[in-house]
């Protein structure tokens, strides 16, 4: 099939999110090896994240590495989430606009969104019990936290889950009336 001629001004606006979007991955992934692998610098996350200002977190190794593996789940889902969002950006750089790959790309964009909405706030609450697991009894600490962000996640989310299922419809509609001429 041959791509349609979108708007140059859509092209230009693709082609800078598909580098923006490219940027933004490899910032993550080497961002999360570099916080696990710099102790201070997993504390610092750590003590922002949680929300444990002037509290002294241990950094054993071994709870880092649990630390690593329970930030490496909402991370992954995110950077599957930037890469459906880069190749949507792709296919409509190249003029594949209304096609079901495109439907199918926003709708795991979607879900990705919708998922960290609910990993985020878990992975924190998973994260502080590791590091206070083995703070004296009356020093354990369990949070949890939810914020305006998680929610405005969830009704993102949902709205793009929403929109895709529109252009599925949208695809099947265009090429049923194409194949009756």
């Amino acid at each position: 099939m041959t791509a349609p001629n979108p708007s140059i001004r859509l092209r230009r606006l693709c082609r800078a999110m598909k580098t923006l979007t490219t940027s933004g991955m490899l910032f993550i992934a080497i961002g999360m090896v570099a916080i696990f692998c710099v102790p201070d610098w997993t504390r610092n996350l750590l003590v922002a994240r949680l929300g444990l200002m002037g509290d002294v977190l241990p950094l054993a190794p071994a709870r880092v590495i649990a630390g690593a593996a329970i930030a490496a789940v909402p991370v992954g889902v995110l950077l599957y989430g930037l890469w459906q969002a880069r190749q949507l950006f792709a296919d409509f750089a190249d003029g594949f606009v209304f096609m079901s790959s495109s439907a199918r790309r926003l709708r795991d964009f979607a879900l990705a969104i919708l998922a960290q909405a609910v990993l985020q706030p878990i992975a924190a609450t998973a994260m502080l019990l590791v590091f206070t697991y083995d703070n004296p009894p009356g020093n354990r600490q369990l949070v949890i936290a939810l914020s305006s962000n998680d929610y405005l996640a969830l009704i993102i989310g949902g709205m793009l889950l929403a929109i895709a299922w529109v252009l599925v419809e949208a695809t099947r509609i265009a090429d049923e009336h194409a194949s009756f001429v």
